[in-house]
C-alpha cells in the first residue's frame, strides 16, 4: 500500500515517536481549514503539508523542529534527509531535467549526479509518479532524498532566476570585441546598462554571495564562458558558469554600481558598491578590475562589518595573550604592530582593537589603502597618490589633527616608518601592520627600513603575528589518534599518544568539514629585557629565544594548542604554518 504524505500521516508519525499527544492530532484534523486560512493570511501562500503541521505545532505550543519532522519522513520513506547546498548543485543538470514551474509545483530539485544516478531533493518522497517522471526526463536512475520545501523553493528561485537572466542577456548580445590581449585597441560599447536581465543576474549573485558568507567574488572571463567563484572560509569555490557573450554587460552593470569608467577596459580600476539587502543589513563591496587575456577580470571584496569588527575574545587570542595585548593598548603612547601574510586576519584584529578603544573622549585617526570598512567612531583617510596622499604624507598632516590614537594601514618604506616612530615617541599610540613571518623578525625588518634600534626599543609596545585556520565543524567532527607521521611533522614524541579531532563533512558545513575561521597568535611584549636586546642589536634568534623564555607562545605552539583543543585539524595548521 502506497503511503500518502497527509496531515493525518504526519500527525500519526509524531504520535508514534511520542512527540505529539493524541488529543493534538484530533485537534489538528478538526481545525485543518482554520489553520490553513491562518497560514495563508500570514505567509501569503498555500501551505505544504509539512509546513502546515509545523505551523499548527507552533500555534498550539508543541515543540517540533523542522529537521526532526523531515528526518522522520525520510526514515519512513527509506531515504536520506539533507539540507541542499547550493554550491554543490549542478545547475546545468537542474535546468535540463525540470522547468521552474514544475519544480515549484511538485517541490522537487535535481541536485547532482552520483554513481550514474541523479540525486533529487523532494519535499514528498512518496510521490512515485513524480519519481518516474524525473527518471524519464533524466534518462537514468534517480535517488530521492528529503529536503525542506522552503529550501527547495528558494534555491529554485535563485538558480532559475540567475540562469534565466544570463541566458536572456546572452541571446541579445554578440561576443564583445575585447576577446584577447591582442585586441586591446578594439573596444566597443557594451549595450544598455539598465538591461533588466543583467540587473536581475547581478542582484542574484550579490545577494547569494552575502548569504553564503563569501569574502570575495571573482568574475573571470575564459575563452568561451565566464566563471564566477566565491572565496568561502579562505577557499575558492566555483559557483556559476555562463556564456561569454554576457560577460561585458554583466561587468558593465557592476562597474556602473561601483562608479567606474564603463568605457575604460584597458587599465585597472577600483571602486566601491554599497548594498542595502534589507532594512537592517548594509554591505559594502570593494571592486577591482584588471585587463586579462579574454576580457576584464573583476574581484569584489565583501566588506561586512560583522566580518571585520568582532569582540577581541572571539578572534583567537589565548587568555594570557589577550591580557598582554590589552596591556599594550592601554598605554597612552608607543607602537603596536600586527604582522602576517595577506589574508591572515590583520585587518580584523586592528579594526576590532580600534572599535574597543573608540570612546567619545578619544580621537582616533586612520590612514588606509584602501578603506576596507567604514567605522563611524574613527576618522578614516584613504590613500590617494594622485592627490598626493600617501601613508607618509598623511601621517605628517595627521599629527596636526590632535590625535590620541593613529592607525597606519601598512609600513612600507623608510619615510612611513620614520614618521610612525616619531608619532609613537611624541605621545601617540600607533597601530600598524607589516608583512613579516613572526614577531622577532619584525624587529629586523624595521631596522632594515632605517629605524634606529635605540628608538625602536623605547617606543615599541609589542608585536603580534597571526595566521588564519579553518575551524572544524562541530556537527561532524570526531576524536581520533594522531598518526606517527603527524607526530614527526610536529616534532612530538612518537611514543606518546595524542587525541585530536578530524571531520567527515555534513550538510551544515557544505561537506567541507569546516565552518568558520579562527586566528592563531604569537604576541611578543617588548619588556625591559627584550627592549635592551633590541637596543644592543641582538639577532632575531636571540630575541625569539629570550621572548620564549619570558613565556611567549610561538605560532607553532599556538597552532598545536588549537589542534589539541579540537578547534582545527592537523591539515589546517600544516597549511597555515608550512610545517615540513
Amino acid at each position: 500500500m502506497q503511503i500518502a504524505l497527509t496531515l493525518e500521516f504526519l500527525c500519526g508519525l509524531l504520535e508514534e515517536y511520542r512527540i505529539l499527544p493524541h488529543e493534538k492530532t484530533e485537534l489538528f484534523v478538526a481545525k485543518r481549514g482554520y489553520y490553513e486560512s491562518q497560514y495563508r493570511d500570514r505567509f501569503k501562500k498555500d501551505p505544504f503539508v509539512t509546513d502546515l503541521v509545523l505551523f499548527m505545532c507552533r500555534e498550539e505550543g508543541v515543540t517540533v523542529e523542522e529537521e526532526t519532522l523531515l528526518r522522520l519522513v525520510a526514515g519512513r520513506a527509506g531515504c536520506d534527509y539533507i539540507v541542499p547546498d547550493p554550491l554543490k548543485i549542478d545547475s546545468q543538470l537542474v535546468t535540463s531535467i525540470i522547468s521552474l514551474p514544475y519544480g515549484r509545483s511538485h517541490f522537487v530539485l535535481p541536485l547532482y549526479e552520483e554513481d550514474g544516478a541523479v540525486v533529487i531533493a523532494m519535499a514528498d518522497p512518496f510521490r512515485m509518479e513524480i519519481v518516474d517522471q524525473l527518471r524519464s526526463a533524466a534518462g537514468r536512475p534517480v535517488v530521492p532524498v528529503v529536503a525542506a520545501p522552503s529550501s527547495i523553493e528558494k534555491i529554485l528561485g535563485d538558480l532559475f532566476g540567475f540562469k534565466r537572466s544570463i541566458k536572456a542577456a546572452a541571446k541579445e548580445r554578440t561576443r564583445d570585441a575585447y576577446a584577447s590581449i591582442e585586441q586591446l585597441t578594439s573596444i566597443v560599447a557594451s549595450g544598455q546598462l539598465d538591461d533588466k536581465h543583467i540587473v536581475n543576474a547581478v542582484d542574484y549573485m550579490l545577494r547569494y554571495a552575502v548569504e553564503q558568507g563569501a569574502s570575495d567574488i571573482h568574475i573571470e572571463p575564459k575563452r568561451d564562458e565566464t566563471v564566477i567563484r566565491f572565496r568561502l572560509d579562505g577557499v575558492m569555490q566555483t559557483i556559476y558558469n555562463f556564456p561569454i557573450q554576457a560577460h561585458a554587460p554583466f561587468l558593465s552593470r557592476l562597474k556602473m554600481l561601483a562608479r567606474m569608467d564603463i568605457a575604460e577596459k584597458r587599465r585597472p580600476q577600483d571602486g566601491r558598491i554599497k548594498l542595502l539587502l534589507d532594512e537592517a543589513q548594509e554591505v559594502e563591496l570593494r571592486a577591482s578590475t584588471v585587463p586579462a587575456v579574454y576580457g576584464e577580470k573583476m574581484v569584489l571584496r565583501i566588506l561586512e562589518s560583522g566580518h571585520f569588527v568582532r569582540p577581541l575574545e572571539e578572534i583567537g587570542f589565548e587568555e594570557a595573550q589577550l591580557e598582554a595585548w590589552r596591556g599594550g593598548m592601554q598605554k597612552g603612547y608607543g607602537m603596536l604592530l600586527v604582522t602576517g601574510p595577506t589574508g591572515s586576519g590583520k585587518s580584523t584584529t586592528l579594526y576590532s582593537t580600534l572599535k574597543e578603544l573608540a570612546k567619545p573622549d578619544v580621537n582616533i585617526v586612520s590612514i588606509e589603502d584602501p578603506i576596507e570598512i567604514v567605522i563611524e567612531e574613527i576618522n578614516q583617510i584613504g590613500v590617494n597618490t594622485r592627490a598626493g596622499i600617501t601613508f607618509s604624507s598623511a601621517l605628517r598632516h595627521i599629527l596636526r589633527q590632535d590625535p590620541d590614537i593613529i592607525m597606519v594601514g601598512e609600513i612600507r618604506d623608510k619615510e612611513t616608518a620614520d614618521n610612525a616612530v616619531q608619532a609613537a615617541l611624541t605621545g601617540h599610540l600607533v597601530f600598524s601592520t607589516l608583512h613579516t613571518n613572526d614577531t622577532a623578525s619584525t624587529v629586523e625588518r624595521l631596522i632594515d627600513l632605517g629605524v634606529e634600534p635605540f628608538l625602536l626599543s623605547s617606543m615599541l609596545n609589542g608585536v603580534l603575528a597571526q595566521r588564519l585556520v579553518r575551524k572544524l565543524c562541530t556537527s561532524c567532527s570526531f576524536d581520533r589518534d594522531m598518526t606517527e607521521e603527524e607526530k614527526i611533522a610536529l616534532k612530538l614524541p612518537i611514543e606518546s599518544r595524542y587525541r585530536i579531532k578530524g571531520s567527515e563533512g555534513c550538510v551544515k558545513c557544505r561537506y567541507t568539514g569546516y565552518k568558520g575561521r579562527t586566528a592563531i597568535m604569537e604576541y611578543m611584549p617588548v619588556s625591559g629585557k627584550i627592549g635592551r636586546l633590541i637596543a644592543n642589536r641582538a639577532t632575531t634568534d636571540e630575541i625569539r629565544q629570550n621572548a620564549v623564555l619570558d613565556g611567549m607562545v610561538t605560532l607553532r605552539d599556538a597552532a598545536i594548542r588549537k589542534l589539541a583543543d579540537g578547534a582545527t585539524s592537523f591539515e589546517e595548521i600544516v597549511r597555515a604554518l608550512y610545517f615540513e
